[in-house]
């Protein structure tokens, strides 16, 4: 099959409704919480019998699996370099959550031949619709292009910043880039490490200010965790559930909408994206 004949193949399969919804967990810096959030809200979506799946995107930084404790033997490059199956990559959390690490691997899809890429394309697509009712992408910090593909193609772009002005600040340049270059309204924000709601309340009010101030986009306030020490002694034990804090992303998570479906899947955008 000629190459511009399957690639057509590819994106009509791509562009069809799609049921597995797909969420990225961004912040405009390191140290807000991410990826505790990315896995604690895994294993609630998990423990209402969804079948969930965590993509550690966090470049060479991936540490969803230092945080579990479990190492993966593949990984997205892996699948790249013709090294392992799609099957291959997932590890199993519970059996209703697993998590791949991603490696360099969002990095490297750009970089090969379009043949080998649409096939990838294809094998990532068919994997996570057929095994999974959510896919979680933990990005990378800041304003990495990578990041930004991948939280302007999923249906809930997730932004978490604390109450420092440099989160806060970071926060509003990830939301702006975005905004401005992939014509993304709509963003979800939690406030991490807030002592109650009215810090978390003026979070928000100082970014949905300089958003309605230099952008078009709207800033949707889902909820705040609080700032707990023991979660400090979790993740160094290697075990990144807190009850307490879970809770409190559940009430969160209330407040969005999980069957938001765009016109367009995630992998049809991640596609033209990366130039095909």
């Amino acid at each position: 099959m000629k190459l511009d004949r399957q690639l057509s193949l590819l994106k009509h399969k791509l562009g069809k409704g799609t049921k597995t919804r797909y969420i990225s967990i961004s912040s405009g810096k390191g140290g807000v919480g991410k990826t505790l959030i990315a896995i604690n809200l895994g294993e609630i979506l998990s423990e209402n019998g969804k079948k969930v799946l965590i993509f550690d995107g966090d470049l060479g930084l991936s540490n969803i699996h230092l945080m579990y404790g479990i190492s993966p033997t593949k990984d997205l490059v892996d699948l790249i370099k013709g090294f392992a199956t799609i099957e291959e990559l997932p590890v199993k959390v519970n059996k209703n959550l697993y998590f791949i690490s991603g490696g360099s691997g969002f990095q490297q899809l750009a970089d090969i031949p379009r043949t080998q890429l649409s096939s990838i394309i294809m094998k990532l697509h068919e994997f996570a619709e057929e095994n999974f009712n959510y896919v979680i992408v933990d990005t990378p910090p800041g304003l990495n292009r990578i990041t930004i593909m991948l939280a302007s193609s999923v249906d809930i772009p997730l932004i978490i910043t604390t109450p420092e002005p440099t989160a806060i600040m970071d926060a509003y340049a990830l939301i702006k880039v975005i905004n401005k270059e992939e014509g993304i309204d709509d963003f979800y924000v939690i406030v991490n490490k807030a002592d109650n709601s009215a810090e978390a309340k003026a979070v928000v009010e100082s970014l949905e200010l300089l958003a309605m101030k230099y952008t078009t986009a709207r800033i949707n306030y889902i909820g705040y965790l609080h700032y707990r020490k023991n979660l400090i002694r979790r993740i160094i034990d290697q075990n990144p559930i807190d009850e307490a804090f879970k809770e409190e992303l559940r009430e969160s998570i209330s407040n969005l909408d999980f069957e938001i479906q765009e016109k367009e899947g995630f992998w049809s955008k991640i596609l033209k994206k990366l130039g095909i």
